[in-house]
């Protein structure tokens, strides 16, 4: 409880000073005058109020995983669930862990719960590890008394994220592999092994084939001062490219064109379209009226451009539009969605439609996942054999010109 220093004046009119725990400086006061002491001045102890800043310091900085997320949400629905209270439930989901970030996290929500104040309110305090629709949940789950049903919902809607993360890193960690070691190869053939070998022959610039005077030029070009200065300036085009892709304009336009890419646009599409149902289908099941479920909704799909879109559908429903006629006109949504929302909203059963729903959605992402798990490989590979091509042929070309010129 905090700690509040002050100083006061006593029934027989000394002034006196010390210290009071209590919760809101109100109360101190109040505390104070039943006692007969009227306060002068009251403030936060400096020790305390230092140990508080610190406190907020770690909240923000505080960075769970996704898989530390769904484990410890996935524990503390089970301890719940189990008919623990909330303290005993966080005590058993931090000490199951071994992640040290959990277990300080379970403390610090227990030191809040313990407080009087909620656990949404605890997890309120740390963003970067529980989004909106954590909270959002899990203060539905509060106030309707299944908080342990909440929680589930959560844990399996992280646990799906997750898989389709390591999926997608996966597919991608080989081919990338074996695309950077072949390019570090190229680069030492093309600096070093290359031009000592082209040296040997005693060929002229002019009489070379056409392949080998590219890569030579490129060698020289990659040897002098322009190679180095071309190094920077990609290192330093790389860095402003991620700054501008973090801005609002940045990040509107490239999630726009992620959007259009072959295989890689359909799968964000389809995945978007998944978090859509599913969450939107889990928050109105839980009780969230329809208009803070769409501002929680359009954080979670993962792509800023279809978040616009769901802020223009916000605001139609909020002057009184359907929720299906905005997903028409927007154009960026699939019809099977649009039906089943028009049906759910005709029948009364909205959120139990587009749970159904996610269900093929997901079905859907699946299938654009493996999709994609095939062709990215495979055109890393692709792309790998023709430089290693290109490469071989203007290494044995020379030899082979110079061989069918020597007579027999």
């Amino acid at each position: 409880m905090p700690n509040f220093q002050y100083k006061a004046i006593s029934r027989s009119g000394r002034p006196v000073t010390g210290q009071i725990e209590a919760a809101t400086d109100q109360q101190a006061r109040k505390i104070l005058a039943e006692q007969g002491r009227f306060v002068q001045e009251i403030a936060l102890n400096d020790a305390v109020g230092t140990r508080k800043k610190s406190s907020d310091k770690v909240s923000r900085r505080l960075r769970l995983s996704e898989k530390e997320r769904a484990d410890f949400l996935r524990q503390l629905a089970q301890a719940l669930h189990a008919q623990l209270p909330i303290v005993a439930a966080l005590q058993v989901a931090g000490a199951q862990s071994p992640s040290a970030k959990v277990r300080l996290l379970a403390i610090q929500l227990e030191t809040v719960v313990k407080s009087g104040q909620s656990l949404s309110h605890g997890l309120e305090q740390y963003p970067n590890s529980f989004a909106r629709l954590h909270v959002s949940l899990v203060r539905v789950g509060e106030t309707s008394g299944s908080l342990d049903v909440a929680l589930t919902q959560l844990a399996d809607l992280a646990q799906r994220d997750m898989e389709t993360h390591d999926d997608i890193l996966t597919a991608s960690l080989y081919p990338l592999f074996v695309l950077g070691l072949g390019m570090i190869s190229v680069m030492i053939v093309v600096t070093w092994i290359l031009p000592r070998v082209i040296s040997t022959l005693a060929a002229s610039m002019d009489t070379l084939p056409m392949p080998t005077r590219i890569l030579l030029q490129i060698s020289e070009f990659m040897k002098g001062p322009f190679g180095w200065i071309t190094l920077v300036g990609l290192i330093v085009a790389v860095f402003i490219f991620n700054r501008w892709r973090q801005s609002i304009i940045g990040r509107l336009a490239w999630d726009g064109f992620k959007l259009h890419l072959p295989v890689i646009g359909a799968l964000q599409r389809k995945r978007a379209v998944s978090r859509l149902a599913r969450t939107l289908g889990t928050l109105l099941y839980s009780g969230v009226n329809i208009l803070e479920a769409l501002r929680i909704v359009r954080d979670c799909l993962g792509n800023e451009m279809l978040g616009k879109e769901v802020d223009k559908v916000f605001h139609k429903v909020q002057t009184g539009s359907s929720l299906a006629e905005p997903l028409k006109g927007s154009g960026q949504f699939p019809a099977m969605l649009v039906q089943v929302v028009a049906v759910g909203e005709q029948t009364g059963k909205l959120s139990a439609m587009l749970l159904n729903a996610a269900e093929g959605f997901d079905r859907e992402t699946d299938r654009a996942l493996r999709r994609f798990m095939a062709i990215f490989p495979a055109t890393l590979i692709s792309i790998l054999a023709l430089v290693v091509g290109f490469i071989v042929a203007a290494t044995l070309l020379p030899i082979v010109q110079i061989e069918t010129h020597i007579p027999l």
